[in-house]
């Protein structure tokens, strides 16, 4: 089934950990957008986010609201999540992108750059960007780790 477009609802830690292993369909690459519902700027950035997964078929988009994961500040902290809106990319299960979008005029773009930037790494781009950022991505899998089992 095609999931064009489709952003998905992630309302539970062992939803949002699933999905950032690949998602439901097993994608290469899930992008996962933090948000909270009071956030004027997260709540612009909602539309721009959901025409964005429709121009990348091959990448699976999800979103998690702050409040439902348990005792939300420090499990968004441990995951480096530090404002909103907040996204980050995983690639085969490693997170390999993390950043705050700022203000909403700058969303769409930041979002879009880091995910081309993604696509275009070669294999061997891809071994020295690991190499390099290795022990953030251990944490990030670590953090994720101890949600799952505390």
């Amino acid at each position: 089934p095609s999931s064009t477009g489709v952003v998905e609802q992630l309302v539970s830690i062992t939803e949002l950990a699933n999905f950032m292993l690949g998602g439901s369909d097993k994608k290469e690459f899930v992008v996962v957008k933090y948000y909270a519902h009071y956030c004027k700027i997260c709540q612009r950035a909602g539309m721009q986010f959901k025409k964005i997964a429709t121009e990348y078929p091959d990448i699976s988009f999800g979103k998690v609201e702050s409040m439902v994961l348990p005792d939300s500040a420090n499990t968004l902290r441990s995951l480096g999540v530090s404002k909103f809106p907040f996204v980050q990319i995983y690639r085969k299960g490693q997170c390999v992108a993390s950043f705050s979008t700022g203000p909403s005029h700058l969303f769409v773009k930041k979002v879009r750059d880091t995910i081309d930037s993604c696509l275009k790494r070669s294999p061997e781009e891809w071994n020295a960007f690991l190499s390099e950022f290795s022990s953030e991505i251990e944490s990030n899998r670590q953090a994720r780790e101890t949600l799952l089992f505390p």
